[in-house]
């Protein structure tokens, strides 16, 4: 496999034993040519060492909270990972959204709003290495999961919000539409309901039955610095950030001073039902995700 650093034309794949994620270039065709004509040789990339195996690691979360007035116990979460690929230092994927979600608790603070229902802002460690700060969290917390509300997550760059994938929940699409109207200035308000978001940090809130919205993105400049060197802070267009602190602060505090909730938690043969018809299930099976849904190790159980 040929690996480039300029995740041009790139494909990712989050590995479920925590392996390194392998950014693919189809640059790959070059390399085969290159094997075919070439010679013996000596390899020297400078400022490239061996691989040191550290050892196992501790991650941290971090959760902030604006306790709700009237219904403190339910709560909706907006949540962004905060880490990075080790290529580069994040500031697209994911370093830009990490401050997205503080910048929209500030936002709420500085506007002496004061929320229906409580809201969690949290930064996800682990997103890179396999969902694992949001799943240990959706792990932590299964004695809550009736009283979230919704998981909004961000995790595009700083490319234009064009909506959001609600994970195949047709029924909560009336809901969300009255929540999203402020947005339709910004053209912002697609819903998607037929297929299922994965690779980031709302899918164990999924796999819980808790509704999620995803924000749907334009690429604009995301995946040509990919899990790349690349990707620093100059490429970040901060108007559009501000713009995109804005919106996801109309969502997540539409969702929590909303009078009635997007939806119900599913039942696991509603999830399952659900990532069928969207044949997310072929997507999870050479995961091994699939098989840790239907033996109950993943996700809600009944």
């Amino acid at each position: 496999m040929y690996c480039d650093a300029r995740a041009r034309h790139s494909l990712s794949a989050h590995r479920r034993d925590g392996g390194r994620d392998c950014a693919a270039s189809d640059d790959r065709r070059g390399s085969r040519r290159w094997r075919a004509h070439g010679a013996p040789g000596d390899l020297r990339a400078p400022g490239v060492g061996g691989l040191v195996d550290s050892g196992p690691i501790t991650a941290a979360n971090v959760i902030a909270e604006s306790r709700g007035s009237e219904k403190p116990d339910e709560f909706v979460i907006l949540g962004a990972h905060l880490d990075s690929w080790e290529l580069g230092t994040g500031a697209l994927d994911n370093g830009c959204n990490a401050a997205l979600v503080i910048d929209a608790l500030r936002t709420i603070k500085a506007a002496g709003l004061k929320p229906r229902r409580t809201i969690r802002f949290i930064l996800f460690s682990g997103e890179e290495e396999g969902m694992m700060g949001s799943r240990a969290y959706a792990v932590a917390h299964r004695n809550e999961l009736d009283k979230m509300v919704g998981v909004a997550v961000i995790d595009g760059g700083v490319g234009r919000v064009t909506g959001f994938d609600l994970g195949g929940r047709k029924d909560m699409t009336d809901k969300v539409a009255a929540i999203v109207a402020p947005l339709k200035e910004f053209d912002a308000t697609e819903l998607k309901t037929d297929d299922v978001e994965w690779g980031t940090d709302h899918y164990d809130f999924l796999l819980e039955g808790v509704p999620t919205l995803v924000a749907e993105q334009e690429e604009g400049n995301y995946l040509p610095n990919y899990h790349a060197t690349s990707d620093t802070y100059d490429k970040v267009d901060i108007g559009q950030l501000k713009k995109h602190v804005a919106e996801m602060t109309v969502v997540t505090f539409g969702i929590a001073n909303a009078n009635d909730r997007l939806g119900p938690r599913l039942t696991h043969a509603e999830i399952d039902k659900i990532l069928r018809d969207t044949h997310s299930d072929e997507q999870m099976k050479p995961l091994g995700i699939w098989a840790e849904w239907t033996s109950g190790k993943r996700g809600r159980a009944k």
